[in-house]
């Protein structure tokens, strides 16, 4: 196995096709794992630390395992090395391994792990989704060198998992659930002419992103207020601006008399479609559209032959009412309070 750490940006562009490639292979793929979104992220906040991408190939050349990771040097001597990105605005984080040989890829990059960052070190691998195969195949490459690992859940991602008919998603909520969702979507309708608009030409983006970050900032949450300072904004643009253009973003918007009065920020990737924020104007707090526009984005992603619905981080009551179930996500973390058990060759 061929390994070589890359400590550049220019790695997110000199690897971006085969990193797709990679990624296009993993049943648990998400957008937060495409170099898009990691190069904006290292953009606005790489600020303190270096990255360590760990390319790791075959002997054909084939790449066959990626880890973009970055590295925080402590006081002390050895270093953490966390993926890249960080758990404000990242959801979803793994380690790329192909299908194929994917023990002898681990054990592949926990040797260049030991090499690169010294005998001591943390490396500390949250929010893995639950069905990704790395959390094992890496703990026992870990185990294997002699470091301690553990392996625990830490969050949930409760998720829909939809079936080919609206109908037939109705029919699988609880009856409560779903003579409510009929009753506010009856309602909502018959106060308000409503539609939904989804940014489909590049010369409204901007001015689409700005209506999305004026209603974000309407919300009666004061946490949720605070969550868009300015430096989030500044990156939430970029990255519109990077994933817009790959299908990878949808601003989806319920307009009530032509009035946009909620919107989602929605992430279609591979059969999954996830929303990952939201804005609603007080004003029509009345229509309930939050709830209207979710349904309204479930409706479609299920006519779009959508698998999963993503409602992404938080156990939050409203995912349930749509019928989501938990998918924990896993923390993975490894120490080496001492040198590696055996020489990596």
């Amino acid at each position: 196995m061929h390994v070589e750490i890359l400590t550049t940006p220019a790695a997110f562009e000199t690897l971006r096709r085969e990193w797709l490639e990679l990624l296009r292979q993993l049943p648990t793929a998400s957008v937060f794992l495409t170099p898009q979104w990691q190069a904006t992220w290292w953009h606005h906040f790489g600020e303190g630390y270096r990255l360590c991408v760990v390319v790791l190939r075959g002997a054909d050349g084939r790449l066959h395992g990626l880890a973009p990771l970055m590295l925080a040097l402590e006081d002390h001597g050895g270093g953490t090395l966390t993926p890249i990105g960080d758990l404000e605005v990242c959801d979803y984080f793994d380690v790329l391994l192909a299908p194929e040989g994917r023990h002898e890829t681990a054990t592949a990059l926990v040797c260049a792990l030991a090499t690169t960052v010294g005998d001591t070190f943390t490396l500390s691998l949250p929010n893995l989704p639950p069905q990704s195969p790395t959390p094992k195949v890496l703990q026992t490459a870990l185990l294997a060198q002699g470091l301690h690992v553990t392996l625990e859940p830490i969050e949930t991602c409760p998720t829909v998992a939809l079936p080919r008919d609206w109908e037939t998603y109705l029919q699988s909520l609880r009856g409560k659930d779903r003579h409510e969702l009929r009753r506010k979507l009856r309602r909502a309708a018959a106060t308000a002419r409503l539609e939904t608009y989804i940014t489909r030409e590049a010369s409204r983006l901007d001015g689409d992103l700005d209506t999305f970050f004026a209603l974000h900032r309407m919300s009666r949450d004061a946490a949720k207020r605070g969550f868009m300072t300015t430096a989030k904004e500044a990156f939430f643009r970029d990255l519109a601006h990077a994933l817009w253009p790959e299908g990878w973003l949808e601003l989806v918007f319920l307009l009530a008399d032509g009035e946009p009065i909620a919107s989602l920020w929605c992430l279609p990737f591979g059969t999954t479609y996830a929303v990952y924020n939201s804005g609603y104007h007080p004003g029509y707090a009345q229509l309930s559209a939050g709830i209207v526009l979710f349904a309204e984005c479930i409706r479609s992603a299920i006519a779009r032959g959508f698998q999963a619905f993503d409602f992404l981080r938080g156990s939050e009551a409203y995912k349930y009412r749509f019928g989501a179930t938990d998918r924990p996500l896993l923390h993975l973390l490894a120490r080496t309070p001492c040198p590696v058990s055996e020489p990596c060759v």
